[in-house]
């Protein structure tokens, strides 16, 4: 690994002060420090490189901020895949899992080869003018005004459509069972496990239990009746949508890569970051 991306949660001014000292670090072992456009005057600073294509130059990404940022840093990704290490500064850190004062041990690690990486899968959402765009938490369905209930068809592969009646849905991924979907009383889903997960918000008719999907079936969503909707992306992107439109939901083959922190495993952070356990 020779070139190394910061994505920095600007706001949080330890991420500043966490990101110059891995800066220094990295550069003393002889790294290049890539930095967003956005953080020109840091680059000058920590003597980094500015670049709009990070995660095409990138051998690795360290995310300083928490689990609103590692999604941001999985929507930065393009054409590849490039492992990601979450330092957690945030208030929950279920993806950002390494702790600020193991940052460096972690990278030390890194750059030694004796680093885990985990592979979570991500969504691929085909919106209804053909236009593709990829989730690592969630896509949720739902109204952009007042709330009433949205008529979906749901096809599975080749099986016959699934009416539901509900506020909404939410397709999430296994990572993002623990988000929305959890809120929504769907079920915890171990990130090693590959399924889609269907979550309906406030089920009237129809389904009215969550579904988990073999991910690799393709799901269709036949808007049937509603205005006013709504498509969002890990809480980040949102895409209007009509009656009578159609998405197509599949598992991207693009994967999202995290770097292990091998002090915790799934059941640990469960019960440290969730209080779930």
């Amino acid at each position: 690994m020779r070139r190394i991306g910061l994505v920095l949660k600007s706001s949080e001014e330890q991420a500043l002060v966490l990101g110059e000292k891995i800066s220094r670090f990295l550069k003393e072992n002889g790294k290049d420090v890539l930095l967003e456009p956005a953080y020109r005057d840091l680059a000058a600073q920590w003597n980094g490189t500015v670049t709009e294509h990070m995660p095409d130059e990138a051998d690795l990404l360290v995310v300083l901020g928490g689990d609103g940022t590692m999604l941001r840093a999985a929507s930065l990704l393009n054409s590849r895949s490039v492992p990601v290490l979450g330092v957690n500064l945030g208030r929950v850190g279920y993806m950002a899992e390494v702790s600020p004062h193991e940052a460096i041990p972690v990278l030390e690690s890194l750059l030694e080869g004796a680093a885990a990486f985990v592979e979570r899968m991500m969504l691929e959402v085909t919106l209804p003018d053909g236009e593709k765009a990829r989730a690592l938490n969630d896509a949720v369905i739902h109204w952009g005004g007042i709330a009433r209930l949205i008529d979906l068809g749901i096809r599975i592969g080749e099986t016959r459509e699934i009416e539901m009646r509900a506020d909404g849905l939410i397709v999430s991924t296994p990572i993002g069972s623990s988000a929305y979907s959890l809120a929504a009383n769907g079920p915890l889903v171990h990130p090693d496990i590959e399924a889609i997960i269907l979550t309906p918000i406030c089920p009237y008719a129809g389904l009215r239990r969550t579904l988990l999907v073999p991910a690799h079936l393709a799901t269709e969503l036949v808007l049937r009746r509603g205005e006013d909707l709504i498509l969002t992306l890990d809480g980040r992107k949102r895409f209007p949508l009509a009656a009578g439109q159609t998405l197509r939901i599949v598992r991207s083959e693009l994967s999202f890569i995290m770097v292990k922190s091998g002090a915790k495993d799934y059941f640990e952070v469960l019960k440290e970051k969730l209080n779930l356990l």
